[in-house]
């Protein structure tokens, strides 16, 4: 192989390897800040389950009342915005005629 066909491999390679550590390192470095920043709870998060029916009673109609607006939201149809009525001359017509007034004058 040339000389310098060797060359441009090594540096190649050099240049990959600097990429890919440089990615390690980001990687790195963000574990490491959020392992640091994570909040850290010092009691132990205590679930308790009420089995009285007034608690059942409220539970279902909360889901009856998600259901039913979930339900209305489906059935309502997108408003369509009425369309403008198109100008009698467009913009392109009202500045050339502009122009021209300009230039001639105002017509007597």
């Amino acid at each position: 192989m040339p000389e310098t066909l060797i060359v441009a491999l090594q540096i190649a390679f050099v240049g990959i390897s600097l990429v890919f550590i440089s990615i390690l390192m980001f990687w790195l470095i963000i574990s490491l800040l959020v392992k640091a920043t994570a909040e850290r709870d010092a009691e132990p998060v205590v679930v308790v389950v009420a089995h009285d029916e007034a608690e059942q009673e409220r539970k279902r109609r909360a889901v009856a009342t998600a259901v039913a607006l979930a339900l209305a939201l489906t059935e309502t149809k997108p408003r369509v915005l009425p369309t403008l009525p198109t100008p009698i001359v467009s913009a392109w017509q009202a500045v050339m005629r502009s122009s021209i007034l300009d230039k001639r004058g105002p017509v007597r």
